[in-house]
């Protein structure tokens, strides 16, 4: 995994622990660099990680804007919409999330200058991972709309990006796959095809009239535009495999925007564990399956 957008010593420092066990880097302006490793809070030192900040790095304005440079090629502008949105992915489609200062004009978001935050989301490649919730997506011949859901780092994209392979060898049916912040580059395919950087529901109105797929894939919702997008996709008669982040069913009926009836199963990852590990499954009507 390539970490050239981190200052050399940071670089050198990450290459030192185990990239299948580190999940996230965390800076914050001021503060020791945090890590995520399989769940358990750490810092990064020069021997790698330590579960103690004393020698830890820490991070400063310098360290944020050489690693925003990176990320932009040193074009703020280019990247700016991406910025907006609160992220940037690099070409290895790690996910780095943005905390600063909100900049508007007439009540329309412009930009987010002075960054002090970074959250750099680690990606996993599990490949196989998804090959015991493929007979849950499948029905004979027919696709479940599926919702995967969890808390954060319990492999939901990991599993969306290995069905998209698994569907994609064994089903051949084209799949649209909506790729808001860059991080499904990795998947790949005959009868795949990707729209990048872009809202979901956009995405699928564009992606209908250009790509006609059979199966849209896509990850995290979390807005109304992104329910109603699976709204679309299923009144269009298309099947979608999507997440959500949310602790149990009774967490995710009670977010603002759900939908009930859109999905035909809901695949519920146990959030003690470690990657996509299925705790139950339930149809449309929450019924245990």
């Amino acid at each position: 995994m390539d970490f050239s957008f981190l200052p050399v010593d940071y670089e050198r420092a990450v290459r030192k622990i185990e990239t299948d066990k580190l999940f996230e880097i965390r800076l914050r302006c001021g503060f020791p660099v945090q890590l995520n490793i399989q769940g358990k809070k750490a810092f990064l030192t020069e021997e790698g990680y330590s579960l103690f900040a004393n020698n830890a790095f820490c991070c400063d304005e310098k360290t944020i804007s050489y690693i925003i440079g990176e990320l932009t090629e040193h074009s703020l502008y280019a990247f700016n919409d991406r910025i907006r949105n609160g992220y940037l992915t690099t070409k290895d489609a790690i996910r780095v999330g943005l905390a600063g200062e909100c900049v508007y004009d007439n009540d329309k978001l412009i930009t987010v200058k002075n960054i002090t935050s970074l959250n750099i989301r680690v990606p996993h490649e599990i490949k196989g991972c998804a090959e015991k919730i493929y007979p849950i997506v499948l029905d004979g011949n027919i696709i479940n709309n599926t919702l995967i859901i969890s808390p954060p780092f319990f492999g939901k994209t990991t599993l969306l990006k290995d069905l998209a392979r698994i569907i994609n060898k064994k089903q051949k049916k084209s799949i649209l796959i909506i790729d808001e912040r860059g991080e499904f580059e990795s998947v790949k395919g005959q009868y795949i095809d990707k729209i990048r950087y872009s809202d979901k529901l956009y995405a699928l109105t564009y992606g209908l009239r250009s790509m006609s797929p059979e199966i849209v894939i896509t990850d995290e919702l979390i807005e109304k535009n992104d329910w109603r997008c699976a709204q679309s996709a299923v009144n269009s008669g298309l099947n979608i495999i999507a997440s959500c982040h949310a602790q149990n069913i009774s967490d995710l009926q009670k977010k603002e925007y759900f939908i009930k009836g859109l999905f035909d199963r809901y695949i519920v990852l146990d959030n003690k564990n470690y990657f996509g590990v299925v705790k139950e499954v339930l149809d449309g009507e929450f019924n245990k399956v």
